[in-house]
């Protein structure tokens, strides 16, 4: 568990530190976001059809909107 805390927060320092670099900090923050918000709800959605869903918490919104659909996906994984 504990690798896992430290491979999560260094992969988002990586990420910070690219997308500082890259000049366009904001716009890929808050896309980003938005597709991995998107995905959660859709994921939660299509759960009557799939039987596949992720609980809506703190984490689960944060890790999404963070990491995007990597996120949700690696969200997908975890559970």
């Amino acid at each position: 568990m504990t690798a896992m805390i430290v491979a999560v927060c260094l992969s988002a320092l990586i990420m910070l530190v690219a997308l500082i670099k890259s000049g366009h900090f904001f716009g890929y923050i808050i896309l980003t976001a938005l597709s991995g918000v998107g995905s959660l709800f859709a994921v939660n959605l299509l759960s009557s059809v799939t039987g596949v869903s992720i609980a809506l918490n703190y984490i689960t919104l944060s890790v999404s909107s963070f990491f995007g659909i990597p996120g949700v996906i690696g969200l997908l994984l975890c559970f």
